[in-house]
């Protein structure tokens, strides 16, 4: 399998390929808190915007906007939190989990 780069981003493709056309999306090495068997991977939509899903997609659709973290949450333990830039708070790690809302300022945005 080499790194290959198409119309939605960077993907896994074999090298042999006329007579081998396999493909897999690449992954970030963080597993998917909801099916616990898939890793989550960098997608990138039709109308290019990128977000992050689980590689067994039509079997597990767990999905995020923002880029994933390894790091637990304090409150929850759900175990990624999701890192941000904002303009108003600059950067931050948030849980995904809703009804969590547990936000951490890493970088704060000079005034």
């Amino acid at each position: 399998m080499i790194v290959k780069s198409g119309k939605f981003g960077k993907f896994l493709a074999c090298s042999d390929y006329p007579n081998c056309k396999s493909t897999a999306p690449m992954t970030l090495g963080i597993a998917c808190p909801t099916c616990k068997v898939g890793e989550l991977a960098q997608r990138q939509s039709r109308f290019r915007k990128i977000f992050y899903s689980c590689n067994r997609y039509p079997d597990c659709k767990f999905a995020l906007w923002d880029k994933p973290v390894l790091k637990s949450c304090p409150q929850c333990q759900f175990p990624i939190l999701t890192e941000k830039l904002t303009k108003k708070q600059g950067l931050i790690h948030r849980c995904p989990q809703k009804e969590c809302g547990y936000i951490e300022i890493i970088e704060a945005q000079a005034a």
